[in-house]
């Protein structure tokens, strides 16, 4: 995908107006561009962790990501060879957009209080979210993530309803919440069930914790 060329100090100006954000993915072998480059760094982890259904390699065409930032580094006018290091400027409307209620997950939930059951259900927000959510309620074993299928928006009840309807016959009736959720399955055979069910939904990879 073409990228439109600009210099540090103009990624720097629009950064700092909120434009843009800059992220480093060099290797981790190179050392950072700085304090700067550490954050820049960082915030190309903190993108990951909000779209974990992308692969990383993939993570900058799925936002779009307009600008390469070329940095020179040590140059040999002499023998006429130069180095340069090279960041991406992303434009925040485009991390709104891509993130914003576009993503939901139906997830596998393991509880070691309860080994032989699994909790199978989804939502819209984050997966982490969820699990605090659960767990918030004072349960006296947490419910833990296992794997998560991202799917497109509207279609993760869909899939959830069918899966829950698959595994009907072992659902479980209990005084622990939303027993409709919990069944007496292994998790992996709940996971690829969900992947079966929602493979014409997928948005991204499964995701396992």
């Amino acid at each position: 995908m073409y990228r439109d060329k600009i210099d540090l100090d103009t990624a720097r100006a629009l950064e700092e107006v909120g434009e843009i954000i800059i992220l480093d993915s060099s290797p981790e072998s190179l050392p950072p561009l700085g304090e700067e480059g550490l954050l820049w760094r960082e915030n190309l982890k903190t993108l990951q962790s909000r779209t974990r259904h992308i692969s990383p390699d993939k993570l900058l065409t799925f936002y779009n990501a307009r600008y390469t930032i070329e940095v020179p580094m040590d140059s040999s006018p002499q023998t006429g060879t130069f180095s340069w290091r090279y960041l991406t400027g992303l434009e925040t409307n485009k991390i709104q957009e891509k993130t914003q209620d576009n993503v939901e997950y139906v997830y596998v939930f393991v509880n070691e209080g309860y080994p032989q059951l699994v909790k199978i259900g989804m939502t819209r927000g984050e997966i982490l979210s969820r699990a605090d959510g659960i767990n918030s309620s004072g349960v006296l074993h947490e419910w833990i993530p296992k794997f998560a299928l991202p799917l497109s928006k509207g279609s993760a009840i869909k899939v959830e309803q069918a899966v829950h309807k698959y595994f009907s016959s072992l659902r479980v009736n209990s005084d622990m919440g939303s027993s409709r959720e919990f069944f007496t399955l292994d998790a992996l055979t709940a996971f690829d069930k969900v992947r079966e069910v929602g493979a014409l939904f997928m948005m991204g990879n499964p995701i396992t914790y």
